[in-house]
């Protein structure tokens, strides 16, 4: 969002920067172009035609994975600063990234920046590049741009307005509920409640399911790199979890579950693009390094400890700088997490790898790490195209909604039967639960070892379900805990430029 007054030629220059939208990296023309703001209402490119609008929403979605080679909440900032925040993730030298060590110890302080350029900044960003495409093809008079290219427009931008304010308003509570691309008529927004903010949301994908497709047919080859009817059905459907509506919850997760183009696949398959457990995914980019895929690059080593012969390991173990520099990745899987995984969980073998540390490289000294490999090594890229597109929703989590809302409806068989279709994927006899409150502990705990270290469910979960500061203020690390952590701090630019913004508690 835009919220800064221009005093002057440097600020001007900084604020251009922040509102113009980027080349798409992909070879796309500008996504939107956007006159400098200054007393008068930003310009708003009118599309002409289907194809010139349909380039400036590929450029979102291009913007969404690139960030231009930056990192961001949108291509693995969430997975993982909101893994630091929960009992996910812990880094290995913590001294060199302090900033990011302040969400691993619950003691994030207000002038930290990371909440402003992962989460704030870029999410704002696209909310103004799809308004400006909303109101550019709503003041379109064009023949050219067709009618089915207005409504799937349309759809696909509230869409993902949608999924911006879902993650603003989940990590930063009240935020400013921009729904326009008039610089005079945002620059200056307060905060809205966070229940206006999900009445927005629900809004938007309601619209968006009644305008979007109910297929991938719009797109090359049919990847699943748009969303169509059933992302926002999907997306929907969590919206309703987490306001505890839990008959409507139920009802559009069962919506997804029956809809035959998806299913779940063996845990080694899940994460492959196009994999039929994918409901929307981000493609990346192979032109700019790290081709985008972000987890992988800070949650996976450069290489895979068990891919070594066992002769190789006992030399590597003589020599911890190199192998801390190799075979460690920057952010490990904590005790916590490793910890988790019931015995014979294919979950833990395939979507995680164990190395055992020398016993002179403090702190770990010979005891064992796990990392994350859900999209497997980083060098997963075969004649430059990736083998993993970056998932986003997908299948399971639809059985695991359907699953808590059919508990909290007292429907138990239901909830059983949906949590044995996980436990079952994941090589894992059927659950034992049977009261309400057993079953319920048992979602969490599927929800925990199921979508670990994906968009930050762990940390929504412990803070929608109010077992945050029981669960995370018993982690040493994290002690004393602040419950005002659970929400981060608004920027500090912003709140100098905007007198109607007012800070979180706590900072």
């Amino acid at each position: 969002m835009k919220t800064y007054i221009i005093k002057n030629s440097e600020k001007a220059g900084f604020l251009f920067c922040l509102c113009c939208l980027l080349v798409n990296i992909t070879g796309c023309k500008k996504i939107v172009e956007i006159d400098q703001p200054t007393n008068t209402v930003t310009s708003i490119q009118l599309f002409t035609t289907d194809a010139q609008a349909n380039s400036s929403l590929a450029g979102v979605y291009s913007q969404m994975m690139t960030n231009s080679g930056a990192f961001t909440f949108s291509n693995g900032g969430t997975d993982l600063y909101a893994g630091l925040s929960a009992d996910e993730l812990s880094s290995v030298d913590k001294l060199s990234k302090p900033y990011n060590y302040q969400f691993e110890t619950n003691t994030i302080q207000f002038d930290n920046p990371n909440p402003y350029i992962i989460f704030w900044k870029p999410a704002y960003h696209t909310l103004n590049s799809v308004n400006n495409i909303l109101e550019g093809v709503a003041g379109s008079t064009s023949p050219q741009l067709t009618d089915s290219a207005r409504r799937e427009l349309n759809g696909e931008c509230k869409f993902v307005r949608a999924f911006h304010y879902f993650y603003l308003t989940n990590f930063f509570g009240d935020v400013p509920l921009a729904l326009s691309a008039d610089f005079n008529q945002t620059a200056q927004l307060p905060r809205a409640a966070q229940a206006n903010v999900y009445t927005q949301i629900v809004a938007d994908l309601q619209d968006a399911q009644s305008l979007l497709p109910g297929d991938y047919s719009a797109v090359v080859n049919k990847e699943r790199i748009r969303p169509n009817k059933w992302a926002a059905t999907a997306l929907l459907s969590r919206v309703y979890l987490y306001q505890q509506r839990w008959k409507d919850a139920e009802s559009q997760a069962s919506l997804v579950i029956a809809n035959t183009q998806y299913s779940l696949t063996a845990p080694a398959g899940t994460f492959l693009k196009n994999s039929s457990e994918a409901i929307w995914q981000l493609q990346p980019n192979t032109s700019i390094p790290p081709y985008s895929q972000y987890a992988p690059i800070y949650l996976t080593a450069k290489a895979i400890w068990a891919n070594l012969t066992p002769a190789v390991q006992a030399a590597t173990l003589t020599l911890p700088s190199i192998f801390s520099t190799i075979y460690l990745p920057t952010y490990y899987l904590s005790p916590q997490l490793s910890g988790a995984f019931e015995p014979n969980d294919l979950r833990k073998k395939t979507w995680t790898s164990a190395v055992t540390t020398p016993a002179s490289l403090a702190p770990f000294n010979g005891s064992v790490v796990n990392q994350f490999i859900k999209y497997g090594p980083n060098s997963t890229v075969i004649n430059n195209v990736p083998a993993c597109y970056y998932m986003v929703l997908r299948l399971a989590e639809q059985y695991l909604i359907r699953a808590e809302a059919r508990a909290q409806q007292n429907d138990l068989a239901g909830a059983a039967s949906d949590l044995n279709v996980i436990r079952n994927r994941a090589g894992l006899p059927n659950t034992m639960a049977a009261s309400q409150a057993d079953l319920l502990a048992a979602v969490a705990q599927e929800r925990r070892v199921e979508l670990f270290a994906e968009w930050g469910h762990r940390f929504l979960d412990l803070k929608r379900t109010g077992k945050a500061a029981g669960v995370l203020g018993a982690i040493t690390s994290k002690q004393p805990f602040n419950s005002n952590q659970l929400t981060y701090p608004i920027p500090i630019l912003d709140l100098q430029n905007n007198p109607n913004l007012a800070q979180n508690p706590g900072y």
